[in-house]
């Protein structure tokens, strides 16, 4: 719920990114202005092109801004060295892909223990972690499974689970149903609006797919390398649905 309280999580003025100079140059994003809120589920939407992908690569501190303000979490992303930015991403931001990026030799259990393990944590504890987060997304009988000894939607809640296991205040979710059935699309979704509901966490979903804008608070419209228009979404479904 987005009232006049809400503390913002991501606040981006006029950014703008070019790819290639002179007469070779493309406009990514024309001064794009976009709000994300702590607890929200932002739906980011438009045509292929249209600078989505640009977008949430800056606001992940992937890509630096050609000009413009982006501040996540109290930082000022175009201010961080690229170590900071490194550290900044491993501790506050969780991604989910469309391709779940798992990693095929690795059981669903040690997948989402990597992130703890690349901050220095003990196998130990980031094993306990990573099967208790598992247990949340209703894996816990499964931890020992490969990826490919999963279905699709089993394969994207590992991946929910990896990017919730260091607990990050934002999560960035990259087309997370785009390759799942309408069933297993749903499940996704209703997990990752269990997630913004109850730990505050702030969500951007980049998403072609109609079927899920409903799981969202506000929906933005890209096109062109700008937001045209940002609206609330009035129907939500229940998560126990």
């Amino acid at each position: 719920m987005i009232n006049k309280q809400t503390k913002i999580a991501v606040q981006c003025r006029s950014i703008v990114k070019t790819y290639g100079s002179g007469a070779s140059e493309v406009f990514a994003l024309r001064g794009v202005d976009l709000d994300l809120y702590e607890g929200e589920l932002l739906m980011l939407v438009g045509p292929s092109g249209c600078g989505k992908t640009t977008f949430i690569s800056i606001v992940t501190a992937l890509l630096k801004a050609d000009s413009g303000v982006c501040e996540v979490l109290g930082q000022d992303i175009n201010a961080l060295t690229l170590e900071q930015k490194v550290l900044f991403r491993r501790q506050s931001i969780g991604f989910v892909f469309q391709a779940f990026n798992l990693l095929p030799a690795l059981t669903a259990q040690e997948n989402v223990a990597v992130p703890l393990l690349i901050q220095g944590r003990n196998r130990k504890a980031a094993m306990h972690e990573a099967k208790a987060v598992l247990d949340s997304v209703g894996l816990g009988e499964r931890i020992g499974a490969l990826p490919s000894e999963l279905s699709g939607g089993q394969q994207q809640r590992v991946a929910i689970a990896r990017a919730l296991v260091h607990r990050p205040k934002l999560i960035v979710c990259d087309e997370p149903t785009s390759s799942l059935d309408h069933k297993s699309g749903q499940m996704v979704m209703q997990l990752l609006r269990h997630i913004a509901d109850q730990s505050n966490t702030t969500l951007l979903v980049v998403t072609h797919d109609n079927r899920i804008y409903h799981f969202g608070d506000r929906m933005a419209h890209m096109d062109d390398g700008r937001i045209i228009k940002t609206e609330m979404i009035q129907e939500k479904k229940e998560t126990s649905e």
